[in-house]
C-alpha cells in the first residue's frame, strides 16, 4: 500500500496544470461573453433612447407626494379595497405607470375585466419593468408583483387569467397612474418643440 502522502507530489503537476486549463478557458469564455454582451448594450443604446437615470425617493418625500392608501400600498404592502378604487373599471385607452418613479408597466390593451374589484392585465409592457418575490402573509403562497426601478409593492399575479399568458396581474389603483392615450400623444409633441 502507497502512502496518501506520498501521492501528493505525483499528482500536483497534473492537478495545478488542469486548474489552468479550466482557468484559462473559463476567462476567455467569460471575456467572449463580456463583449458579445457589450455588443448587445451598445446596439440597443443606439436605437432606443436614453433613458434618465432614476433618483429613489427618501421616505420623507415619499409621505409628501403620496397620499396614505398610496403610501401604504406601495411602501408597506398593503391591499386596497375592492370595487372602491379608483381603475378597477376604468376604460380608457392608455399606459398604466408606477406612481412612485412613473416607470410605464401596463398598456390598456391588456386590461380586462376579471371580476375581482382590482384592476387586471394579463401581461405587463415588458417582464423587466416588474419584479417578483413570493408572499407568505396568507394561507396559501402568493406572487407579489413589485416595480423593478423602485420597488414599490404594485399587487399579486396568479395563473387564472385570460389568453395568451394565462396569468392575471391582479394591482392596486393605488400604485398606478393613468395617462391617457391621447395625452401622452399631446405630452410627446410638447417635448419635440
Amino acid at each position: 500500500m502507497i502512502p496518501r502522502l506520498t501521492l501528493l507530489p505525483f499528482l500536483a503537476p497534473f492537478f495545478c496544470g488542469s486548474l489552468f486549463l479550466c482557468g484559462s478557458m473559463f476567462a476567455t469564455l467569460r471575456a467572449d461573453e463580456t463583449k458579445n454582451s457589450a455588443d448587445k448594450d451598445a446596439k440597443t443604446s443606439s436605437s432606443v433612447e436614453a433613458e434618465p437615470v432614476y433618483t429613489p425617493k427618501s421616505k420623507s418625500e415619499l409621505r409628501r407626494t403620496l397620499n396614505r392608501m398610496q403610501y401604504d400600498v406601495t411602501q408597506n404592502e398593503a391591499t386596497e379595497p375592492a370595487f372602491r378604487n379608483k381603475y378597477w373599471d376604468n376604460k380608457k385607452e392608455g399606459t398604466y405607470r408606477c406612481i412612485v418613479c412613473e416607470q410605464e408597466l401596463f398598456d390598456s390593451e391588456t386590461k380586462f375585466k376579471s371580476g375581482t374589484g382590482w384592476p387586471s392585465f394579463y401581461q405587463p409592457k415588458s417582464e423587466k419593468v416588474v419584479g417578483f418575490r413570493n408572499d407568505w402573509r396568507l394561507i396559501y403562497t402568493r406572487v407579489e408583483v413589485h416595480c423593478s426601478r423602485c420597488g414599490a409593492h404594485l399587487g399579486h399575479v396568479f395563473d387564472d387569467g385570460p389568453e395568451p399568458t394565462g396569468k392575471r396581474y391582479c394591482m392596486n389603483s393605488a400604485s398606478l397612474d393613468f395617462v391617457e392615450a391621447s395625452k401622452k400623444a399631446a405630452d410627446k409633441d410638447a417635448k419635440k418643440d
